[in-house]
């Protein structure tokens, strides 16, 4: 069960919040939590024990975070911290590393000439279990630091990891930020009307958006790289770029929506990315969440820029390597993340106080590393990548044949529109009007007919779902 599904908006949320607002403020955190249980369950029902796999991460965590702020020392504090965390990154590596890391010792051997091969782990991949993992692990650090209380309750503390709008694709909150608002939080009809309406914008962007140019990257993936022209390439590459974003953007703002309905404020996600000047703008406003968590948990700790530069290149190196690594278990995401920490480490040299001082060049700059960024990010075979850089650039070597001369011109009058709008709306234009004018009559006309489209969009069978599940 996914937002955009008509069981989630016919059936869940219905159901879910009648039943929320009826209960007295003491019992609301439950409800979420037992909900929210039972949400994860549909999702993955084909493998139960992923739910008791969250509980007991709930219940272990519970106890190591009681464990560590009983501490009186801060090396019996530390010595807690590692356990939970061992405990917390083990299933993560078990489930999306382990079979990566064996493939690729087989294939050493192999080289070596050595008889040896491993036996294979194809597991599949709890959903959500990246992000719930770098939530519970800011909880034990904030404990660790003092700058929280361990969580009294293990309801609550099941509430914050496992609650439904944030918990299989994020935002990644962090726990500091809402441990307040777990005990105590204000509920009005101005939050519920403000999430109705934030969570109908983020749906439109899903369903009517995202889907609809996402097409175009999957039918040119089914004729095969090698078959389709230059500016079909690059039609392509845009189009998963707005599929990419209005896909992880829509559901960011369903989720903050659904938070604010049940009185949360959870943090702000994206911050129209596409319209940065450089790289290093574009990861302040691209998954503002999972920067910020890797900023506070790993760069900071590793000494963030107080050591000099050289020990400021190898932060960021730390950084850009498991931030690929935390998308996925495969060498085109490391690939992914050493060509970001190529770009930021060259801005930090300069050229992004150039980019800065000059923003029609950053434009210009970004136009072109945006879409070669998530080309690097969305193709997992290095050799397929290769293919597709030759289409994109055919002056490098040779391009193959074209299955026919002006495909680009067909598939632009399926998709063309929808490339339109999504490189528009990718400016915040249309954010903008909506804010400026969000009492007026239209405003919430606008936004009904497009909640209405969506629903019957999803009745059609068009509830694509969301990419970043896989990660």
């Amino acid at each position: 069960m996914v937002f955009s599904s008509i069981a989630f908006i016919m059936y869940f949320m219905p159901v879910f919040f009648l039943v929320y607002y009826i209960l007295p403020a003491s019992y609301k955190n439950a409800w979420l939590f037992l909900a929210s249980l039972g949400f994860y369950y549909y999702g993955v029902r084909g493998n139960p024990g992923y739910l008791l796999l969250m509980i007991m991460s709930v219940v272990v965590n519970f106890v190591a975070g009681k464990l560590i702020e009983e501490q009186k020392t801060k090396r019996a504090r530390k010595a807690w911290l590692v356990v939970g965390i061992v405990y917390d990154l083990g299933w993560l590596i078990l489930f999306k590393y382990l079979g990566f890391l064996i493939e690729n010792l087989n294939a050493l051997f192999g080289a070596m000439h050595v008889k040896v091969q491993l036996e294979t782990w194809n597991l599949i991949l709890p959903i959500g279990i990246s992000f719930y993992t770098f939530q519970i692990i800011s909880y034990l650090v904030d404990v660790y630091r003092r700058e929280t209380k361990a969580e009294k309750s293990l309801i609550s503390l099941g509430t914050y990891l496992c609650m439904f709008p944030q918990l299989i694709a994020g935002p990644i909150v962090n726990y500091h930020l809402i441990q307040e608002q777990l005990h105590k939080r204000k509920h009005s009809m101005v939050k519920v009307e403000s999430g109705l309406k934030v969570f109908a914008l983020g749906l439109a962007y899903k369903v009517l958006l995202a889907n609809r140019v996402g097409h175009l990257w999957t039918e040119v993936t089914a004729i095969g790289y090698e078959s389709i022209s230059t500016p079909l390439a690059w039609m392509s590459i845009v189009a998963y770029s707005l599929q990419l974003y209005f896909d992880f953007y829509g559901y960011s703002l369903m989720a903050i929506g659904l938070g604010r309905m049940m009185g949360f404020d959870f943090p702000q996600n994206f911050n129209n990315p596409y319209m940065a000047v450089s790289m290093t703008d574009f990861w302040r406003r691209w998954h503002m969440t999972l920067g910020g968590w890797f900023r506070e948990y790993v760069y900071i700790p590793l000494g963030g820029n107080r050591g000099g530069f050289a020990k400021t290149v190898r932060n960021m190196f730390v950084v850009w390597l498991l931030t690929g690594l935390w998308h996925g278990a495969s060498w085109n995401f490391v690939l992914w993340g050493l060509l970001l920490f190529v770009l930021l480490f060259v801005e930090k040299a300069g050229l992004g106080k150039v980019l800065e001082r000059h923003k029609a060049l950053g434009h210009i700059y970004m136009i072109l590393w945006i879409p070669l960024s998530w080309l690097v990010f969305v193709i997992t075979d290095l050799s397929q990548l290769g293919i597709y850089l030759q289409k994109l650039f055919p002056f490098f070597g040779s391009t193959g044949t074209v299955l026919f001369q002006g495909d680009y011109l067909k598939y632009g009058k399926t998709y063309g529109i929808y490339l339109v709008l999504g490189i528009l709306f990718a400016t915040g234009v249309q954010e903008k009007l909506l804010k400026k004018n969000k009492n007026r009559l239209w405003v919430i006309l606008l936004l009904l007919a497009l909640f209405w489209a969506s629903v019957y969009c999803m009745y059609l069978g068009m509830d694509d779902p969301f990419l970043y599940f896989r990660f």
